[in-house]
């Protein structure tokens, strides 16, 4: 099977050139935008489209099934991934514009979206592609489930839920559900890997203050924003409580050889070294999100004008929730450290998803590909701090194998997710495809 670099790099920067960004709200969605790209990947990828079905679900999700020959005893494979980008930001920050898709003499390619995560439908599509064109059918179910709002985490039209509704009502249960993250990188010239078997749970929160207002020349002692400001002083002050859970036990030990100094021992033993770890989670910002829900003021609303005191202010914060912390368990600790006349109330949010196994066939097949690819390697199961819509498909997944992971080696040349300048370097994606053809031929076999 030969892989057409050029061919991959071709397709991934017709993706980035439709600029697919996701709106909070669901009326603005820009689903003409989406619906250019549905048109480009039937024009890029013929054998994809003649042999699986698609169907668009909700404003403008994809829903690809490839049905298998039924040979095989297991479950379907599910791989997910979005479609939509965040917002660029500032032009004038680029070193090339945003949506051009510009390849530079390097052989970077830059854009939104290049990382996050339309290389990710690009591989899958490009995999299966080269698959049907060599004659190859699995035996087994493979479905594909393209989101459109994944960056804007849930909320009402949440496209990850309304995929998964149409498939439970369908029945359709999955042996192994793969989302992007993860990865391979080279550490201390050894590869490790990293399968992420878990992510935290999210909420955006709104904190609140009214207040008769008035003119700014008569102002009280406190006035609704300085109120609310000492909210934001209270949430900094009274944080959650840290503690240790058992991804994040089993993460720092798989770490603590690649980490240096004094970090490295106390990973080796997180537990005999808590009241250590938990010190430094006070001044640390990756041990502090290992270890407890953590809470991030992030907007702010007064007046809309200098000389006038606002009759109501407000933030918005943001949590991100450890497995096995609830929003119940997020409001209590609110309820607690909040002044009386705060209120809150929740944006949107969901609890954490369930944690995924290492002792799986899918997950046994991951560490299979990896080692057959880079001898040596070290595997490490993780935690996400942020999140994916494979948390949608959990329920869905009754082996417990939901996992993010992407068939990348990381070489330090790529990167800018959620950046201006994000970008990516067309020298990894032929092995990112490779990857995918690996999985979907192996998948399905038995142990």
């Amino acid at each position: 099977m030969q892989y057409d670099k050029n061919l991959f790099v071709k397709h991934l920067q017709g993706m980035v050139q439709i600029p697919t960004v996701s709106s909070a709200d669901p009326e603005k969605t820009r689903v003409e935008e989406f619906e250019k790209l549905h048109k480009y990947l039937e024009q890029a990828y013929p054998l994809v489209h003649k042999t699986l079905s698609r169907e668009v679900i909700g404003k403008c999700a994809l829903l690809y099934i490839w049905k298998g020959t039924g040979k095989s005893g297991k479950l379907p494979l599910l791989m997910t991934a979005h479609q939509d980008v965040v917002p660029e930001g500032d032009h004038s920050m680029w070193k090339y514009p945003p949506f051009e898709g510009h390849l530079d003499e390097d052989g970077i390619l830059w854009g939104r979206g290049t990382t996050d995560s339309k290389c990710n439908i690009q591989a899958y599509l490009d995999a299966i592609e080269l698959l049907i064109a060599d004659g190859y059918t699995p035996d087994y179910d493979l479905y594909l489930a393209f989101g459109y709002n994944e960056e804007i985490m849930g909320g009402p039209g949440a496209a990850g839920q309304i995929m998964h509704d149409a498939l439970q009502k369908r029945g359709v249960q999955f042996g192994m559900a793969i989302d992007e993250c993860g990865g391979v990188e080279i550490v201390d010239g050894k590869p490790v890997a990293t399968v992420i078997v878990c992510e935290k749970g999210y909420a955006d929160y709104e904190f609140s203050v009214q207040d008769p207002g008035g003119h700014s020349a008569f102002p009280p002692v406190h006035t609704a924003l300085g109120k609310i400001g000492n909210a934001v002083w209270n949430l900094e002050n009274n944080r959650m409580e840290t503690k240790l859970i058992a991804p994040v036990i089993a993460e720092m030990k798989d770490n603590a050889p690649f980490t240096p100094g004094r970090l490295g021992q106390l990973f080796a033993d997180p537990e005999g070294n808590w009241e250590e770890i938990k010190a430094l989670a006070e001044t640390d910002k990756a041990v502090n999100q290992m270890t407890r829900t953590t809470t991030a003021a992030t907007m702010a609303k007064g007046s809309d004008q200098a000389n006038i005191l606002p009759e109501r202010a407000s933030i918005i914060t943001n949590s991100r929730l450890l497995p096995g912390e609830t929003l119940e368990d997020l409001e209590a600790h609110f309820k607690k450290v909040m002044p009386e006349e705060v209120t809150f109330r929740l944006v949107k949010g969901h609890n954490p998803p369930a944690v995924s196994t290492t002792d799986s066939y899918g997950y046994r097949l991951i560490c299979k590909l990896v080692e057959e690819k880079y001898p040596g390697v070290t595997i490490i199961p993780s935690m996400l701090a942020g999140g994916t819509d494979s948390r949608y498909y959990c329920d869905l997944t009754p082996t417990k194998s939901v996992y993010r992971f992407t068939g990348i080696l990381s070489n330090g040349r790529s990167g800018g997710a959620h950046q201006v300048n994000e970008h990516i370097d067309t020298n990894i994606i032929a092995d990112n495809v490779d990857f995918y053809v690996r999985l979907f031929k192996g998948y399905g076999d038995a142990e």
